[in-house]
């Protein structure tokens, strides 16, 4: 029985979308950032929807990161084609998004990787911003991943 129950939790978080946020008491590059949530099986955050958008907010200011002047890498790029941002751990295109005014800019053709800020001296709230992926440290959210089973052929 006990079992039952377990599995029937995990199959309505799977179906659901529930996922599990982490911050790491770090600053990192965009680069460093991913690899580090891949050592703790886990990936940069995809924010695909409204709703994520508004849990990870939520979730972000329930934390000791956040501030009024707060930065997260996501897990967006344009890396592999200017102008066109994936989700770096599924691969898929961003169709949500919640830029800041005038963002995407890639300044100096340098930023590619997407950061969430929240800076009220600036007035911007949880807006996104492409910023320099290598040059830049800042704290990040890693996420949950669904299980990585391949089917066989």
């Amino acid at each position: 029985m006990r079992v039952s129950i377990v599995l029937l939790l995990f199959i309505a978080q799977v179906v659901i979308g529930v996922k599990r946020y982490f911050i790491p008491n770090l600053k990192a590059n965009w680069y460093k950032a991913s690899e580090f949530c891949n050592s703790q099986d886990m990936a940069l955050a995809s924010v695909e929807s409204v709703e994520k958008h508004q849990s990870l907010v939520k979730f972000i200011e329930s934390t000791d990161k956040f501030s009024n002047a707060s930065r997260f890498w996501l897990g967006g790029s344009d890396l592999a084609e200017e102008g066109t941002f994936v989700w770096a751990p599924t691969g898929r295109l961003v169709t949500f998004a919640a830029w800041a005014e005038n963002e995407p800019n890639n300044v100096n053709g340098t930023e590619n990787c997407i950061e969430i800020i929240h800076n009220t001296y600036v007035n911007i709230r949880w807006q996104w911003n492409d910023h320099d992926c290598r040059g830049f440290t800042t704290y990040f959210v890693c996420e949950s991943v669904a299980d990585r089973c391949i089917e066989p052929f």
